[in-house]
């Protein structure tokens, strides 16, 4: 039976096995480690959810805010199990908590070559907002 629980950095060897296993996912040794990844979720408690089935973590994805607006991170469903309605439960348990924080505008980035995802995004009634420009240091 699935599960969506709450992220927990005990099973970070898990969690980092399926992002590097994910085509089309960006990983760095900073921003993914496991002391990174273990302050984020410590920051974000209520934001950050995995997929479980009876053999493991099949999903994931990682909510953080800065009071006013929410990002979306890493939302993932292993290959096997896609097109079930996993990532549209984990997005929107994500989206509940957001709410219940208050939290009413939601962001994420994706890459333009990632058609399975921005796809996704799109049937989320996600928009591309063309008016921005991303910035990154």
């Amino acid at each position: 039976m699935l599960e969506i629980k709450k992220m927990n950095i005990r099973n970070y060897q898990e969690i980092i096995d399926l992002w590097k296993n994910t085509e089309g996912v960006a990983i760095n040794n900073y921003d993914d480690s496991e002391k990174s990844i273990e302050k984020f979720i410590e920051r974000n408690p209520t934001t950050c959810f995995v997929a479980e089935y009876e053999n493991g973590i099949i999903g994931t994805i990682m909510g953080g805010n800065d009071g006013r607006r929410g990002l979306i991170y890493h939302l993932m469903v292993k290959l096997e199990h896609r097109k079930k309605g996993i990532g549209k439960k984990l997005l929107e348990k994500v989206e509940q908590s957001f709410k219940n924080e208050g939290i009413k505008r939601i962001y994420l980035v994706t890459y333009k070559e990632n058609e399975i995802g921005n796809e996704f995004w799109k049937n989320n009634e996600y928009e591309i907002r063309d008016s921005v420009i991303f910035w990154s240091k």
